[in-house]
């Protein structure tokens, strides 16, 4: 099983982790290392939205809006 994103054959595929269902017509398999990356993206604009002192914590103190 190959990943949508990467490209890259998905180690250790496991259909509770690695599968996505978007929709009635349309999943996606994903690897962890996108997976994580997608985290880490999606965690950074909340950071930004939501700027607490966990958020800067955690995604860094470059949380601010410019």
């Amino acid at each position: 099983m190959d990943c949508l994103l990467c490209k890259k054959p998905i180690k250790n595929y496991n259909p509770i982790f690695n599968h996505m269902k978007i929709d009635e017509s349309c999943s996606v398999d994903i690897c962890q290392d996108c997976i994580d990356k997608f985290n880490k993206h999606q965690g950074s604009l909340s950071a930004k939205l939501y700027p607490t002192k966990a958020m800067k914590k955690r995604f860094g103190e470059k949380t601010n809006i410019s």
